[in-house]
């Protein structure tokens, strides 16, 4: 992610990762080699990205008070990890050990959904439903809600996309997390993994008898 960054903001955000205190507009400046003016250029560009941010004021060696700028989680996020090559080693042990991956997701799904659930708002489906899929945003999975006779979710991101790839059971997760922020069945649509353009999740209020899904109708 750090290659579309110029060179210079490159620079700057790799000098915040070192001095997790931060670094001030001067000391930035004095690594560089640059004027002050085209570091607060850059930084600016940076805030407006949520890459950096003003940290508290300090003192200074001169007395005044400073305010050295810090990397942001959105800017420590873009510095490579390797997060999935140790979800694919749990998961290879998971699997050698006979375990059920499935069930096992699931569960971590449903907990995350525990979670995350007080962040969930509306009363209807509908409402909920839009909520969720603003909260897969945020975990950026890029969702929308899609209004119809069958209401989905549609994701454009799969945050696990290698993983799932490799085991469609990974799935089972999202499933059991949207089912539980939504309190709804899901049917999974769609997979980016299995080939689709989207992840689709068709969202359908719990327990309703046939007759009230074919008119529509949720359950009371």
């Amino acid at each position: 992610m750090l290659d579309v960054i110029g060179q210079r903001r490159q620079a700057i955000l790799r000098l915040l990762l070192e001095d997790k205190d931060g670094l001030t507009v001067d000391r930035l400046a004095a690594a560089l080699g640059i004027t002050r003016t085209a570091v607060r250029e850059h930084l600016a560009g940076l805030e407006r990205d949520r890459l950096v941010a003003l940290s508290a004021s300090r003192p200074s060696t001169g007395g005044r008070p400073s305010r050295p700028y810090v990397l942001t989680e959105r800017g420590h996020a873009l510095f490579p990890k390797h997060y999935a090559m140790l979800a694919r080693l749990l998961l290879e042990d998971l699997v050698e050990r006979g375990g059920d991956m499935s069930g096992e997701l699931a569960r971590l799904g449903s907990k995350l959904a525990a979670r995350m659930k007080p962040d969930v708002e509306g009363g209807t489906l509908a409402e909920r439903g839009r909520s969720v899929a603003g909260l897969m945003t945020a975990l950026g999975y890029e969702a929308a809600w899609r209004e119809g006779e069958e209401p989905v979710i549609e994701a454009l991101n799969c945050v696990y996309h290698d993983l799932a790839a490799g085991n469609p059971d990974v799935c089972a997760l999202d499933v059991s997390l949207i089912g539980g922020l939504a309190e709804a069945e899901v049917e999974h649509r769609a997979c980016m993994a299995r080939g689709d353009n989207e992840c689709a999740f068709c969202l359908k209020p719990k327990g309703v008898p046939e007759r009230l899904m074919d008119s529509g109708a949720e359950a009371p």
